[in-house]
């Protein structure tokens, strides 16, 4: 049991996940143990993960996120679908041009073959750590405990490029929902609503998404990030070293 699990889970509950979802999702866990002959990375402004050996189906996003995706168009080699995530202020109104999106393409046989993160999401991860750090899942495990897919300390990705900054973060991204201080580090707090024309009932909590933004109030640098995407839960250390 502890060799299932992959990148799209991180954390998420696994109790609910259907026989063929595991069996595919331990599939993709052991491709990452081949990272290169399995998936290719384009990285610019957004970050594309291309599967070479696509083996989760587009019924599975529906499974594991427990809601429908913004939108879904025919493409010429499939089918494309789109997830939005629109910042939010205190009061659940729109801020307009600060949104991010997960675009899901898929072939004609319904497998997945790129995804795509959007501009703002890579603002506050730098393309070579994401990559590193989702090669690094590869070493992950099962805690079967809580049930979560955990990479040891030790195995995860070391940030060798700067990490974001908080001028380039609010250049981006505006001022945040909330600000506060935890651990000495500077916390801001973005709110996302997940523009979604269904979600489970016993899910609604993912209709919002909060992401902590941890600063180094010296150097006013990244150094954690930490959200909860519909279901999939990230949290990255950028600490140096």
């Amino acid at each position: 049991m502890n060799r299932l699990l992959r990148y799209l889970v991180l954390a998420l509950l696994l109790t609910s996940l259907s026989a063929c979802v595991w069996f595919r999702l331990l599939e993709l866990k052991n491709q990452l143990a081949k990272f290169d002959e399995n998936f290719a990375i384009e990285a610019s402004d957004h970050f594309t993960l291309v599967f070479k050996n696509p083996v989760l189906l587009n019924d599975d996003f529906v499974t594991l996120a427990k809601l429908q995706p913004t939108s879904k168009e025919q493409t010429p080699t499939g089918s494309r679908w789109i997830q939005a995530f629109h910042k939010i202020d205190a009061k659940g109104r729109l801020q307009p041009g600060v949104d991010f999106f997960f675009t899901l393409d898929f072939d004609q046989d319904d497998y997945l073959t790129r995804w795509d993160f959007s501009p703002i999401f890579m603002v506050m991860v730098p393309a070579k750590f994401f990559e590193d750090s989702i090669r690094s899942l590869a070493k992950g495990k099962v805690d079967e405990a809580s049930r979560k897919y955990k990479v040891d300390p030790k195995d995860r990705a070391k940030i060798t490029v700067p990490p974001p900054t908080l001028q380039q973060i609010k250049q981006a991204m505006g001022e945040p929902l909330e600000k506060s201080k935890e651990d000495g580090k500077n916390v801001y707090v973005y709110r996302f609503m997940v523009d979604s024309p269904w979600i489970d009932k016993d899910y609604q909590d993912r209709r919002f998404t909060d992401v902590k933004l941890y600063f180094d109030p010296k150097t006013e640098e990244l150094t954690r990030m930490g959200g909860r995407f519909i279901g999939l839960k990230i949290n990255i250390s950028l600490a140096k070293g």
